[in-house]
C-alpha cells in the first residue's frame, strides 16, 4: 500500500506526465514528418508520371506521323507517271497526279503545309500546298540516300518533314518531301494531356493568351508559382535535323490541388497531435487509475479486434483481387496500344492497293478507257480490301472479350489468333517467325486470356529485337502435348535477359526495355494468368541466342 501512495505522490505524478508528454511530442513529431514525406513522395511520382506520359504521347505521335507520311510518299511514288514526270521534270504533270492525294491528306490533316518535288540538284520543281519560301529551309544540296525525318528551323519558322528519295534504276532523280506545322504534335499532346500547349522559339518572348502564366518559369520540371497558382513546366525540344534546336513546346500543369494537399497533410498532422495531447492530459488528470481503466478497456478491444481478425483478412484478401484487376486492366490498356499499331500495320498494304484502285479509276476515267467490265472488276477487288479491313476490326474487338466462364480450348487456335494480330507487325518490321506444332492440344480454362498472354511475350520478343537491331531477327514457337501435358516454348535470338535473378522479370513494373516502351506489367499478367487463372506454369531462360519462355498447361 505505502508503494501505491508513494507513485501517486504529486511529484512523482507531475514527473510522470512530464515524461509521457516529451515521449508523445516525440511519436507526434515523428508521426507527422513521416505523413508529409509519404504524401510528397506521391505527389512527386504522380509529377513524374505525368511528365514521362506527355513525352511518351509527343514520341509516339512523331513515329506514327512519320510511319504514316512515310507510306504516303511511296504510294504516291508507286502511282500512275509520277517518277516519269520527276524525270522529266513536267511540273504540270507532277501537279495534276498528286492533286487527289493532297486533298485527300489535307482534309485528313490540315496542319499538312504542302507535298513538295525537287529534282536531283534540290531545286523545287513543283508543289501543292504553301509554296515554300527560300529562307525557311537551309538544303545541303544534296538528297538523302535514305528517307530522313525531323525539324528544320529558321527565325520564327519550325516544320517537321519527311524526305523521301526518288530512284530510278538504283538512280537518284529526285527527291519527294512532305511539310507539317508543329501545331500538329501540339495539337496530338493537348488532345491527350488537357493541357494548353504554346510554341516558342528560341530568343523569342514569351507571351502567354493566359494572364495566370505570366511570370511562370520557363525550365523543364521547374515549379513556380503567381499569386493564384502554383505551376510545373513540362518542356519539349523539337529536334532539328540540320542545326540545333530553335523551337520548343511548352506545357504548364496546375498543380495547386497538390502543393493544397501537402499543407494538408501537415496541418492534418498538427492537428492530431494536437488533439492526441489533449486526451492524455485529460487521462492523466483522471489519475492512474483512470489510465488503468482505460487500458483495460483498450485490452477488451484488442481481444474484439482479433475476433474481427478473420473478417479483417477477407477483407485484405479482397482488396489484393481488386488491385489484381487493376493490374489486369492495365495490361488489357498496354495490350490494346500494340493491338492499335499491329491494326495499323495489316491496314498499311488494303489501303495502298485501295487508293491506287481509286486513282486507276480515275486516270481511266479521264483517259475515257473506263468500260463495265474494268469498272466491275475495280469494284470487287475494293470491297474484298475493304471486307479485309472489317475483318481485322472484329479480330481486334474479340480479342479483349472478357472470358466469364471456363470451357475447353484448342491451344493450337489460341496461339494462331495470338499470332493473326502480330504477324503483320512482324513481317513490316522483317522479323521471321517459325510455328511448329503437333497435333491438335486441347485444356480447360479461358482462351481469350491465355491468347493475351501469348501476345504479350511474343510482343516483348519482338520490342526486344527491334531495340537490340538484331541483324536477322528471328522467333521460334514450339507447341507439343505429352502425357496430357501441353509444352509451348517461346525463344528468339535477341540476346537474351539480363536481370539477375532472371524470375525478377515476371515482377509489376520491373522492364528491361527502355522506359518509353515498356510498363513493366505485361510478363506480370501473363504469368499471373498462367499459373492462377490456368493453374500451368511460366518460366523464362536464356539459351545461347537469347531468351526462352516455356508455357506448361
Amino acid at each position: 500500500m505505502s508503494y501505491l501512495r508513494t507513485f501517486s505522490t504529486p511529484s512523482t505524478k507531475t514527473k510522470t506526465m512530464i515524461f509521457v508528454l516529451m515521449l508523445f511530442l516525440a511519436m507526434a513529431t515523428i508521426f507527422g514528418w513521416m505523413r508529409y514525406i509519404d504524401v510528397r513522395e506521391g505527389i512527386e511520382k504522380s509529377r513524374k508520371d505525368y511528365a514521362t506520359q506527355i513525352h511518351s504521347i509527343y514520341e509516339m505521335t512523331l513515329k506514327r506521323t512519320s510511319a504514316f507520311y512515310l507510306n504516303r510518299a511511296y504510294a504516291n511514288l508507286d502511282s500512275y507517271g509520277i517518277k516519269e514526270a520527276l524525270e522529266q521534270k513536267n511540273i504540270a504533270q507532277l501537279t495534276g497526279l498528286s492533286s487527289f492525294r493532297w486533298n485527300v491528306l489535307k482534309q485528313e490533316n490540315p496542319y499538312l503545309l504542302g507535298i513538295r518535288f525537287y529534282d536531283e540538284k534540290l531545286t523545287l520543281l513543283a508543289y501543292l500546298g504553301k509554296e515554300p519560301k527560300k529562307e525557311e529551309i537551309e538544303q545541303s544540296g544534296e538528297v538523302p540516300k535514305e528517307p530522313e525525318v525531323g525539324f528544320f528551323f529558321s527565325k520564327h519558322y519550325a516544320a517537321y518533314h519527311i524526305m523521301v528519295p526518288v530512284l530510278v534504276h538504283e538512280k537518284i532523280i529526285g527527291m519527294l518531301e512532305f511539310a507539317i506545322a508543329p501545331e500538329f504534335f501540339l495539337n496530338e499532346v493537348e488532345e491527350f494531356s488537357n493541357l494548353k500547349g504554346y510554341i516558342l522559339f528560341k530568343g523569342e518572348e514569351f507571351a502567354p493568351l493566359d494572364e495566370a502564366l505570366l511570370g511562370i518559369s520557363l525550365n523543364d520540371g521547374e515549379i513556380s508559382q503567381n499569386k493564384k497558382s502554383t505551376y510545373i513546366t513540362h518542356v519539349i525540344p523539337l529536334k532539328g535535323i540540320i542545326r540545333d534546336d530553335l523551337a520548343e513546346l511548352l506545357f504548364f500543369q496546375d498543380i495547386s490541388d497538390q502543393q493544397q494537399k501537402l499543407l494538408d497533410a501537415v496541418y492534418e498532422a498538427f492537428f492530431v497531435a494536437l488533439s492526441m495531447m489533449a486526451v492524455i492530459l485529460v487521462i492523466l488528470n483522471y489519475g492512474f487509475n483512470v489510465l488503468i481503466l482505460r487500458l483495460e478497456e483498450s485490452e477488451a478491444s484488442l481481444k474484439e479486434l482479433n475476433h474481427t481478425l478473420e473478417d479483417r483478412v477477407n477483407e485484405e484478401i479482397t482488396r489484393r483481387m481488386e488491385n489484381e484487376q487493376i493490374l489486369m486492366h492495365q495490361s488489357r490498356l498496354a495490350s490494346m496500344g500494340e493491338m492499335i499499331g499491329n491494326i495499323a500495320h495489316q491496314w498499311r498494304q488494303p489501303l495502298s492497293e485501295l487508293g491506287a484502285t481509286l486513282m486507276n479509276l480515275q486516270i481511266l476515267w479521264e483517259k475515257q478507257k473506263l468500260t463495265t467490265a474494268i469498272f466491275d472488276d475495280r469494284i470487287k477487288r475494293s470491297e474484298g480490301l475493304i471486307a479485309y479491313m472489317s475483318k481485322t476490326i472484329d479480330d481486334f474487338r474479340n480479342f479483349f472479350v472478357s472470358d466469364n466462364q471456363k470451357e475447353r480450348y484448342s491451344v493450337n487456335e489460341a496461339v494462331h489468333k495470338s499470332l493473326a494480330l502480330i504477324e503483320s507487325a512482324l513481317k513490316n518490321h522483317h522479323i521471321t517467325l517459325l510455328l511448329q506444332e503437333d497435333d491438335r492440344c486441347e485444356v480447360e480454362g479461358y482462351p481469350s486470356q491465355f491468347a493475351q498472354a501469348m501476345l504479350n511475350i511474343i510482343s516483348n520478343a519482338k520490342d526486344i529485337l527491334l531495340e537490340r537491331s538484331i541483324r536477322t531477327p528471328t522467333i521460334w514457337i514450339t507447341l507439343t502435348c505429352k502425357a496430357g501435358k501441353t509444352l509451348i516454348r517461346i525463344a528468339d535470338n535477341g540476346g537474351g535477359i539480363a536481370l539477375v535473378p532472371i524470375e525478377k522479370i515476371f515482377e509489376p513494373y520491373v522492364s528491361t526495355k527502355h522506359a518509353k516502351n515498356g510498363t513493366g506489367i505485361g510478363l506480370y499478367m501473363s504469368k499471373t494468368i498462367i499459373e492462377k487463372n490456368a493453374n500451368g506454369i511460366l518460366r523464362a531462360y536464356n539459351s545461347d541466342k537469347g531468351a526462352v519462355f516455356e508455357i506448361i498447361l
